[in-house]
Parts: C-alpha cells; sequence; structure tokens
C-alpha cells in the first residue's frame, strides 16, 4: 500500500455563470463524504471571483462602481485576500466559503488550501517573466466560459507590477481548443477541465510551500500559519520545563502544609505546658501559703480559671481545623490571649488567627465559620503568593475569636 502526504488537488466551478452555490456544494459534500479525513487543496472558479490590481481600500471603491456593491456590503457577503506586492486584492462569496469549511468539517476533510486556480502559475510566469523588450506582459487564464486577464507592467525602478485585472465571459461550450501558443507579451494558462463537470480532481504544477506567497495569502480559508522544525524542538523543551516546575511546585507545596502542621502541634504543646507549669507556681507561692482567705475577686478569677481549664479545648482546636478545611484556607497562625484571666469575671480570652486564602469571600466565609463573636481584623496581600491544587493564594487574612463563646 502506498501513502502519499501531498493532499488531493480538487477544482471547482459552478454549472453556470448565474447559478447558486448549491450545486457546487452538494458536489463537494459528496467528495468529502467519498474522501473523509484526507487533506485537500480546493482550487475555486473564477465565476465565483472578483479580482482587481489594487490594494482593498482601492479595489472597494472599483468593485462598487463596476458591479454595484458597496464596502458595507462587500464587508458582509464577502471575504477578501489581497497581496501587498504586487497589489492585487480577490474576493469570493462568503456564504460560499463557509458552506465549503463547514461541509469539510462534518466529515473530518482538512482545506489545506482555498483560493483561485490561477494563483499558483501566476505567480509562477510573472516571476518568470521579468525585465524584458516588451515592457506590458498580459497573462491570459481561461477555462471554460471565463477568461481571467492580469495585465503587468514594468515600473520606473524595472519592476515587473500589476498593473490590471479583470474577466471576460465566454461561451462555456464550444469548439476543442486549439493548442496555446504563447507570444510576446502573453502568456496563455488552460485550467484543463470540461465545461460539464462542476467537480474535477486537477493537477497545477508544483511549488515548494516556501515559494508560494501568492498562494498564502490569496488563501480564503487561511491564513495558513507555517511552523519550522525548530518550533517543534522548542515546544517539547517548554513542556518538559513546564512539567519538572510542576512537580517543584508539588514538592513545595507538600512540605508546606508538612511544616505547618508541625508548627500547629507544637504551638497546642508549647500551650498546655504553660498551663501545667501555672498551676504549681500558684500552689507554692508564700503569699497564698501566708493567707489561705480568698476575698471575692481572687474567688471570681479562680472560679474562671476552672471554667477555662474545663473548657474543651479540643472542641475549639477542631472547629479552627473545620473552618480551615471548609474554606480551604491554610492556617498560619493561632495564638490564644490568657491576660484576661486576671481581669473582669466576664472577660473571654480572644484566640487570633491567620490564614492564607484564596480571596475576600472566602475570607469572610472563613472569619464566620469559627461562630458568634468571632470578626475580621484584617487582610491584606501575601508577600509571597502561592499556587496549590486548590487554587492560587494571594490574600492574608486575621480573624479574633473569643473562645468562651461555644461554637
Amino acid at each position: 500500500m502506498t501513502t502519499s502526504w501531498r493532499p488531493h488537488q480538487v477544482f471547482l466551478r459552478p454549472p453556470n455563470a448565474h447559478a447558486s452555490h448549491d450545486e457546487a456544494l452538494a458536489a463537494w459534500s459528496q467528495w468529502c463524504e467519498q474522501h473523509a479525513g484526507s487533506r485537500c487543496d480546493l482550487a475555486l472558479s473564477g465565476h465565483w471571483l472578483m479580482a482587481c490590481a489594487a490594494l482593498p481600500e482601492q479595489a472597494l471603491p472599483q468593485w462598487d462602481h463596476y458591479m454595484g456593491l458597496s464596502a458595507s456590503a462587500i464587508e458582509q457577503a464577502w471575504v477578501v485576500r489581497y497581496l501587498a506586492a504586487p497589489a492585487l486584492s480577490c474576493a469570493a462569496p462568503r456564504a460560499l466559503i463557509e458552506g465549503l469549511k463547514k461541509t469539510a468539517s462534518e466529515h473530518r476533510v482538512r482545506l489545506e488550501w482555498v483560493g483561485p486556480w490561477w494563483v499558483w502559475q501566476a505567480q509562477g510566469c510573472l516571476s518568470s517573466v521579468g525585465p524584458e523588450p516588451v515592457a506590458q506582459h498580459t497573462l491570459h487564464a481561461t477555462e471554460p466560459g471565463l477568461t481571467t486577464y492580469l495585465k503587468s507592467s514594468l515600473d520606473a525602478g524595472g519592476q515587473r507590477t500589476l498593473e490590471q485585472a479583470w474577466t471576460e465571459t465566454s461561451d462555456p461550450v464550444g469548439p476543442a481548443r486549439e493548442p496555446v501558443i504563447n507570444t510576446p507579451g502573453v502568456t496563455t494558462l488552460d485550467a484543463g477541465v470540461l465545461a460539464d463537470a462542476l467537480l474535477t480532481e486537477w493537477t497545477r504544477p508544483d511549488a515548494p510551500a516556501w515559494k508560494a506567497p501568492w498562494a498564502d495569502k490569496l488563501d480564503f480559508a487561511g491564513p495558513r500559519i507555517r511552523t519550522a522544525l525548530w518550533s517543534w524542538a522548542l515546544l517539547v523543551a517548554a513542556m518538559a520545563a513546564c512539567m519538572a516546575v510542576a512537580e517543584q511546585a508539588q514538592a513545595l507545596i507538600t512540605s508546606q502544609g508538612e511544616a505547618q502542621a508541625m508548627l500547629h502541634r507544637l504551638e497546642r504543646a508549647k500551650h498546655q505546658q504553660a498551663l501545667a507549669a501555672a498551676v504549681p507556681r500558684a500552689a507554692s507561692s508564700p503569699a497564698q501559703a501566708a493567707d489561705r482567705k480568698l476575698n471575692d475577686v481572687a474567688l471570681r478569677q479562680a472560679a474562671r480559671v476552672a471554667q477555662l481549664l474545663a473548657y474543651p479545648w479540643p472542641v475549639v482546636v477542631g472547629r479552627v481545623e473545620q473552618a480551615a478545611l471548609q474554606e480551604q484556607a491554610v492556617l498560619t497562625s493561632f495564638s490564644l490571649d490568657i491576660n484576661s484571666l486576671g481581669g473582669k469575671a466576664e472577660a473571654r480570652p480572644q484566640a487570633r488567627l491567620q490564614a492564607a486564602l484564596r480571596d475576600d469571600a472566602s475570607a469572610l466565609r472563613w472569619t464566620a465559620a469559627h461562630g458568634d463573636g468571632a470578626q475580621m481584623l484584617g487582610r491584606d496581600a501575601l508577600a509571597t503568593p502561592f499556587a496549590s491544587t486548590q487554587g492560587h493564594y494571594a490574600l492574608r487574612a486575621e480573624a479574633a475569636w473569643p473562645v468562651g463563646v461555644a461554637p
């Protein structure tokens, strides 16, 4: 079995000069169904096209004058492609181009190129003409019922430029064409298709892709983006670098989570040690040994301490961790103010918390999740934002919560 990477080359024309696109699109659909999954260069008949040897801003007034098509009408109903040097504008019906592309997509046919059938040969002919004794040169691109003329001349610098482009209709069915004989100043191109065939497998003279700027610029399915071999190498290298960076970021996030968990455990142990050390010091105090009588203030303070010591601290810590988990917050600090224990009886120790969050809404929900009395003390941007699987963390929030209030 022989496999060719060269796309199919197809010539498409209307049944007559005034026919709708339906018959041509039906023929194209049948071809796509028979060649599903293939690639195709689609050469369009000049019956569908408008050509003008000028840039679009000069071509639009001419099409308005000769064809009765305003600039807004062309913008809505036509697809315009152009060459800058030599100046050449070409337009095709938008409905036709969209229909061709839609049909190709339905049958997984890749349209490599869609444009005037004569553009490949025209570039080759006009490029090879060059400066010559004949100052003017005309290219005749003939097909059944139509001839497209491209007239070129030499400018003041001796460079060949397009001077005029026009079409002339003829009888699509006539006597057999006589052999084409090129004369000085005239080159004739024959499409080589039959008048009664809407779609023809067609062969155009081959040209390397990097030597086909005319075809690329006048591509109604494009513009085509050509990639160099080294760009693929850069893409592979970039993907490898991204994967390496992603692995490093994941490792950093994991180590950060482990460090935060260790910090939480150390803070809990420190708090428990401080409470345990406070009881022996208070019992061995000389003042208390000398005076066993407790006044009302001392009794209230002792009752408050006993009340706080009896408070279910695992529930408090659990609520803090649950609030952080609920909003996917990264807890960075948790501290408890025990200075208020020696004050008023109704004083409640304040827990201060800091966490990294994704946005303001998450920060507010995180604060509210601690229960009644919790309030936001402030929020600002992280000095070093980071990203994890839960999202991008760029905000640092600080909250206070009176732990004497039951969750």
